[in-house]
């Protein structure tokens, strides 16, 4: 068989990486990858210049979903797989300083008790009106999804929403909690208060139990030493050792299904390829596009999730800019600033940047307004300027990096769970044809390895077993 895989990030490089395998009885298949642009991994981009390794993307993934760890120990990578460096001090800064996040918290809510009382993130008023979920009934209506922040800020009060959901849901989804589905980000909160009524009795309750099994508060964070380019290239050697075609500047134009259930892809510079299962892996405009012809209904779908715009500022300071050592992990912003928050790279992994430097990421969603469309300039000197301020920085930094990433960000909006069930229903009568990505069932980069490598195996599959009904 032969797979056509359109995207080279992440999500395309696993789904390929599975096919040409040939896991779970399966044959290795051919492939073929095309990637519009001149380089794969999409939002993986690793830069290494002047001594520094810069990311500007993700910069790590998390452990306790396993599908990141096993696909770098699959192309050779177990040994240059790392965790973080140093003591795990995270800051929120909330009433205009910076305060240790609280011992045991959550995503959005406590895990023991005495630490989430004394925190000074909150006001005392903020944390007497959370306490009010202890007595609330349930919220919840069964099949009615909502808004993470309306369902929070009606169990818990506001505060909770603005100085922990919000900096903390926001950084890591691109939209407000007043966006995010409940169903689509965090289920288990519906979980939460249909077996325990109170979120917060659920919240002490799940660390009582992670306390007993012994799990204890170390960061769950793993990155590659060399970056996580190194995956990208890593597995683009494996890919190419087996066999498998890898086009960059190349796009695809049009599919065209054919009775006999292959398809028939046109390539940018008009070549036709012939194949026998397709993953769409290039994104929602991209895959919509290549759906409006053969399955508009899918095509719908998928043009109805909204896309943001988010960018990453590099800074290098010199260590002697600052008065006092920069140790921290970094800092979420609770209060209004031109950012929504900070990692220091060089205090949070090994081998980032030399002794002498320390080296920062700075994050401005869209959602923090017109700032994020400002231009280069105007927004690295209001970066370095807060950063600055909040550092106490008396040099500026060495050298700095701007990485937009423009209208790629998908935001997980209230029906979201709806409009991934339309977009499957939509390709139903292409079954060897799969949408992978993080745009549909996870952002972080173990969401995207797995949905990529499983969408492969079902293109794969439904060919085999004969499934290649084409009628709309």
């Amino acid at each position: 068989m032969r797979l056509l895989v359109v995207g080279g990030g992440i999500t395309g490089l696993a789904a390929a990486w599975e096919a040409v395998r040939g896991a779970d009885g399966r044959n290795p298949a051919e492939v073929l990858l095309v990637e519009a642009s001149d380089r794969l991994g999409g939002k993986l981009h690793t830069e290494v210049a002047d001594d520094l390794l810069i990311e500007h993307g993700p910069d790590s993934f998390v452990s306790y979903r396993p599908a990141a760890l096993q696909l770098a120990e699959e192309v050779g990578l177990a040994d240059d797989v790392i965790g973080t460096s140093g003591s795990r001090i995270v800051f929120l800064r909330s009433r205009g300083r910076l305060r240790p996040l609280p011992s045991g918290m959550g995503m959005v809510l406590p895990t023991r008790l005495g630490p989430f009382v004394t925190t000074g993130i909150l006001s005392p008023l903020d944390k007497l009106r959370a306490g009010l979920d202890l007595v609330l009934p349930r919220q919840l209506r069964d099949g009615e999804d909502v808004a993470i922040g309306s369902f929070l800020r009606a169990r818990l009060g506001s505060g909770i929403v603005r100085r922990f959901a919000d900096p903390m849901m926001g950084g890591i989804y691109g939209a407000s909690v007043d966006e995010l589905s409940l169903d689509a980000v965090l289920p288990s909160l519906r979980t939460d208060e249909r077996t325990h009524r109170s979120l917060m009795l659920a919240a002490l309750a799940q660390g009582r139990k992670s306390r007993a099994a012994g799990r204890g508060p170390g960061s769950p964070f793993r990155t590659l030493r060399g970056g996580l380019g190194s995956l990208v290239d890593a597995v683009a050697g494996r890919l190419a050792e087996a066999g498998a075609e890898l086009r960059l500047r190349t796009s695809v134009t049009d599919l065209r299904p054919q009775p006999d259930g292959s398809t028939q892809a046109v390539l940018g510079d008009g070549t036709v390829e012939s194949v026998d299962a397709v993953v769409l892996a290039g994104g929602v405009a991209s895959s919509a596009a290549l759906l409006a012809g053969p399955a508009p209904r899918a095509a719908e779908a998928l043009a109805g999730v909204p896309l943001a715009t988010s960018t990453v500022v590099t800074l290098a300071y010199p260590s002697a800019a600052f008065a006092t050592p920069v140790d921290s992990h970094g800092w979420l912003e609770a209060d209004p600033a031109p950012i929504s928050g900070v990692t220091v790279s060089s205090a949070k992994w090994a081998g980032r940047a030399p002794d002498d430097v320390v080296l920062i990421r700075a994050f401005v969603p869209e959602r923090l307004g017109a700032i994020a469309h400002a231009p280069d300039d105007e927004l690295r000197e209001r970066v370095i300027a807060h950063v600055g301020a909040v550092l106490d920085a008396r040099e500026a930094p060495l050298t700095s990096r701007v990485a937009r990433w423009s209208a790629v960000m998908p935001k997980y909006t209230v029906g979201h769970v709806a409009r991934v069930a339309a977009a499957e229903a939509g390709l139903a009568h292409l079954p060897a044809w799969r949408i992978a990505g993080s745009a549909l069932r996870g952002v972080g980069v173990p969401d995207c390895v797995t949905d990529g490598r499983r969408q492969a195996g079902l293109a794969l599959d439904a060919h085999a077993t004969g499934q290649v009904r084409v009628t709309s």
